[in-house]
Order: C-alpha cells, then structure tokens, then sequence
C-alpha cells in the first residue's frame, strides 16, 4: 500500500497477523438445569501479548484489534501497556472510517521488552453483574519504525488468562481460582520478522531532481567557462601593454613553458633534450642565428 504526499511515496506493508483474541465477562457454561448454578461460575478473561524486541534499534509498534461480531465497545475494555515496570492504563483508538478496527501504538527499546494487556473494564460492577459481555476478534501487528525497509525481528507471546469469580462475591472466604493458557499463533512459532514503510520518490519529483541537477552542472561549465576567459585576459593584458616589465613576465613564462617540454621529451633523446643548455638563451638575451660548421 502507498500513501503519496508533496512527491514522496510511503509504502506502507501489510500488518502482520498475530493471533486470535476472546475477551469474556459470562459464565463459562449456560445453566440448563437447576442445582447446576455452582457449575456455571463467571470468567473474567483478558488477552496478554508479550512483545520483545530483538534487534538493537528502538522500534515503535501499532497492533490492530479487529472484532467484527460481537462488536467491540471500548467502553467497556481498557488497555495496559508495561514497558518500563510500570502500568499505564490507557483505550483503543478507533480506526476512522472502519466501526470494527482498533489500534494501540507503543514504543518498545532495544533488547527490551513490552507487555500489552486488553481486559474488560471490572471496575463497571454492572459488567460483572450482567456477566454477557463476550468479545471475540484477531490481533495484527505493524512495525512503524526504523524505517529504510530495515527487518526487525521481534518474539510474540500471546496468551489468555482469565479469573473464575465466586458466586457471592461478598462471602467471608470467596473462592477464585484462575487459567492461563497459549494462543497459536499465525506463524506457528514466536519469531516474526517485521519491515519498516518506506519513502519512495515518484516520478513527477525525480523528473524535477533530474531538471535541477542538470542546471546546476550548465552553471559549473559556466563557472569554469568564466576562470578560463580570465586567464586568458590575462595574457592578452601582459600581450597588449607597452611596458618592457609585462613582455619580459611574458617570456618568462614562455621560458617555464619550454622547460615543462623539455623534461617531457627528455627520455625520448637518449636522456638528452634537443635543446642543450648551453644553447639556450637566457631570459632577455637577444638571440642571433649561428652558421652550422
């Protein structure tokens, strides 16, 4: 999936199923007979989801809770996040435009881990009281960040655990016992390797990135075009002055031109050059052409 905004796409991956989930305020068996009411004890049952990161970056995680029937009433739920030692008591966000999706988002460090917990809300005495609520759904993951399509891998443990209350409440000694039991998971296994969204350029901007390069490569040839132009003003300046100073820089430096020639060709004469040194006029020396022997 990508989202395209100001020329910079995200494509975003798919979320990674989990597990399922089964959240329950409700007798754990219906009452068919009468005497069996003791048999037909109330469960309060939540979904934990051990989380631990792996990888040596911090990641920033969403799960997604989808129940499509029954409908899930964050009203009635509540979401604890303990990533630090502590528990933060917080609710889903509804996803908008979709009724039956919600989402949690939290940060976990490198090598650490992070437990998420979706209970009913029993602190509402009418919930335990009515004992109907009944929840049922599945779990996604996605991983937010660090992006750069970089994989992370990260351990997933989900389970149920769950309380069986008493049938008074108020009894001198209430009896509660409690269940905890493994969820399957989507994968088979606890290892899930998660990947980032990633920006990615479209085409209407890389055309533009390519437009200004090219116009900054026309104004270094035009810089470089200038520095020449220059030089060679330079020497049409030392060419066109009347002053003997300016002529004499001149052949110095047709002087320091000869030399870079003369040590060029020198390993082609035999290590001699075809202008010997005692041949060589020095700067300023005027020059009479000598009969050959």
């Amino acid at each position: 999936m990508t989202d395209l905004s100001n020329g910079i796409g995200i494509i975003r991956q798919k979320p990674t199923l989990v597990s399922t989930f089964e959240l329950l305020v409700k007798a754990i068996t219906p009452v068919t007979a009468p005497g069996t009411e003791p048999v037909a004890r109330t469960v309060v049952q939540g979904y934990f989801l051990t989380i631990a990161n792996t990888s040596n970056s911090n990641v920033r995680l969403t799960l997604q809770f989808t129940a499509t029937t029954p409908v899930l009433n964050v009203a009635d739920t509540v979401t604890i996040s303990d990533v630090k030692g502590t528990n933060d008591f917080s609710d889903l966000t509804p996803v908008a435009g979709d009724p039956n999706r919600f989402t949690f988002s939290l940060g976990i460090s490198a090598n650490d881990t992070a437990l998420v917990t979706l209970l009913p809300d029993v602190s509402k005495i009418d919930l335990i009281k009515a004992a109907k609520l009944e929840i049922r759904g599945y779990v996604e993951i996605l991983l937010n960040s660090p992006s750069a399509g970089t994989p992370v891998n990260l351990l997933l443990t989900p389970e149920h655990r769950g309380t069986f209350l008493p049938q008074n409440l108020a009894a001198p000694n209430p009896d509660f016992d409690q269940l905890a039991y493994s969820l399957p998971t989507s994968s088979g296994g606890s290892l899930f390797t998660l990947t980032a969204p990633v920006l990615k350029i479209n085409k209407e901007l890389k055309i533009e990135v390519k437009e200004f390069e090219k116009v900054q490569k026309d104004k270094d040839f035009e810089k470089v075009q200038a520095e020449k132009l220059a030089e060679t003003s330079q020497v049409e300046n030392l060419t066109s002055g009347d002053g003997s100073n300016d002529l004499q820089r001149l052949i110095g430096l047709m002087a320091q031109r000869l030399d870079q020639i003369e040590q060029r060709t020198a390993n082609g004469q035999n290590g001699q050059s075809f202008i010997q040194a005692k041949e060589r006029p020095s700067v300023g020396e005027q020059v009479v052409n000598q009969p050959k022997n």
